[in-house]
């Protein structure tokens, strides 16, 4: 027998043992019928009261809510039955200064003074909970954006070919035929608008880093303004305040995307049946950025919900109707651009939110690069793509004045590059079954260098980070699909004319 088994221990006394009890570092709470009989400081602490005489002989229902008292009574009684012991469990238990706390609490049936009772141990889980909520929506953001990611391609494919046969009949109608010029006009407005909504997708995605500019600010706020007019209506007036505004660091469809944002909500602020709201935009300007800030006298929202509104997934709207992703994703644009929004409110006195963008030293410029002034014409092109439709609308667009070969076989396709006559430009799809427009690329270079330089990708949107990596790392151009004859017309051009 060693040294330790040989030594007699003391038994603990009542004094010592209520003394442990006490310094305890987590809140020790008896109760018997839900009356509190004993707490201990760590447990006055973490419900922010002072003296144990505030809490002995109160009810638990001064700290915790009927739904949390009926959980915890039915697992008691549980234990009591099985003789099972139960896992932590949390509860929301409110504080003195009527705060909330996510306490983790243990309940185990006890026998005090010959009668039963309960002894609960508990401790601030409020930093764990918040912790896993966030990893929780990491998790449901990262699924979303996977999702988003497919949806956008799919949808892009055929809005492709939609934009290109609207623009091939526009171009074929008689002059005089203004009511089919309508209609095709009012098809391209539809189109743009499920453009709009596959590039919000995209942004869930999070897979595209796109390189921040100069931005005419003035336009962006005129351009989400003429966005939302059907929405405002004749009961909301639009009053905008800004004056000259210098450009801004940013994204231009980015941003008009944000203040679109920032417009619907405020709109939403107003009732049906209220006709005199108004939402003002107003700026101010210094040497470094540019505040804009968007007020509405509506309703107002009150703090707790306040608190919440930049929160993913979180939403006042009617189920169904709103995601709870529209001011996030802003926040995260805004972030990219080295921005932020911030927003105040009051019941019954409305809201303000104020988007700060950093100012740019470069001259705002437009995103759509200029059309080539002469016209693509006598050019031998090739188009490769697995989606039939794409190919074919492509090459009645550029047919008519080229020869303009299509192949939805990636495979055939790197043969019919590798022949002879040489094509003068050649457009590739990125994603494709088979081989990717990167396999092309490379295949083509390894086999007759100088080729792969002429090769115009597209993309419906769905990369993978081979393809991210590959687009930064080479000169040629990528369009995003939906794309209008014009713009391939202009790219085509400058490559074939070398």
């Amino acid at each position: 027998m060693d040294e330790f088994e040989r030594q007699v221990v003391p038994p603990v006394s009542a004094a010592t043992f209520a003394k442990l009890v006490e310094e305890a570092p987590d809140g020790v709470v008896i109760s018997r019928d839900g009356i509190i009989l004993y707490v201990n400081r760590a447990a006055l602490a973490l419900l922010r009261y002072d003296r144990t005489e505030e809490l002995l002989g109160k009810s638990m229902g001064l700290f915790l809510d009927a739904a949390s008292i009926q959980t915890m009574i039915r697992r008691i009684r549980h234990m009591q039955a099985s003789g099972e012991r139960m896992a932590p469990r949390e509860y929301p238990a409110k504080r003195r200064d009527g705060s909330t706390v996510i306490a983790e609490i243990s309940s185990i049936p006890i026998e005090l003074d010959g009668r039963p009772a309960v002894l609960a141990f508990a401790r601030d889980a409020t930093e764990r909970v918040r912790l896993r909520a966030q990893l929780e929506q990491a998790d449901r953001l990262t699924a979303l954006g996977v999702m988003a990611a497919g949806v956008a391609h799919e949808i892009n494919n055929p809005l492709t070919f939609i934009t290109l046969a609207t623009d091939l009949l526009r171009h074929r109608l008689s002059g005089d035929d203004a009511t089919s010029r309508g209609l095709l006009e009012d098809i391209g407005e539809g189109v743009e608008r499920v453009a709009a909504i596959v590039r919000d997708l995209r942004v869930y995605g999070r897979y595209e880093e796109e390189p921040l500019g100069g931005v005419d600010l003035e336009a962006v706020l005129q351009g989400a303004g003429r966005i939302v007019a059907h929405e405002l209506r004749s009961r909301i007036r639009l009053v905008r305040l800004t004056g000259s505004l210098p450009p801004v660091r940013g994204v231009a469809r980015r941003l008009e995307q944000v203040f679109v944002n920032v417009y619907l909500n405020a709109a939403q602020a107003f009732p049906d049946d209220q006709n005199n709201g108004t939402i003002t935009v107003r700026a101010s300007v210094t040497d470094d950025t540019v505040d804009v800030e968007v007020s509405d006298n509506g309703s107002g929202m009150a703090p707790d919900v306040l608190a919440r509104i930049f929160e993913p997934f979180f939403t006042m709207r009617p189920t169904g109707t709103g995601t709870g992703l529209g001011l996030f994703i802003c926040k995260d644009i805004l972030l990219r651009a080295g921005g932020t929004i911030r927003a105040e409110s009051e019941v019954g006195r409305g809201t303000s939110v104020t988007v700060t963008l950093q100012r740019s030293e470069s001259t705002a410029v437009s995103e759509v690069p200029p059309a080539s002034t002469k016209r693509l014409c006598g050019r031998r092109i090739l188009v490769v793509d697995d989606e039939p439709l794409i190919v074919s609308t492509i090459v009645r667009a550029l047919g008519q004045d080229n020869v303009v070969v299509g192949e939805t076989s990636p495979e055939r396709a790197v043969q019919l590059a590798l022949s002879d006559p040489p094509f003068d430009a050649i457009v590739c799809d990125m994603m494709m079954d088979g081989l990717t427009g990167v396999d092309v690329y490379e295949q083509i270079a390894r086999e007759r260098p100088g080729m792969e330089m002429r090769i115009v990708f597209v993309s419906g949107g769905a990369h993978t980070a081979r393809t991210r990596a590959f687009l930064a790392s080479v000169p040629n151009r990528c369009l995003t699909k939906p794309f209008a004859p014009e713009g391939l017309s202009s790219v085509l051009e400058q490559i074939a004319a070398g």
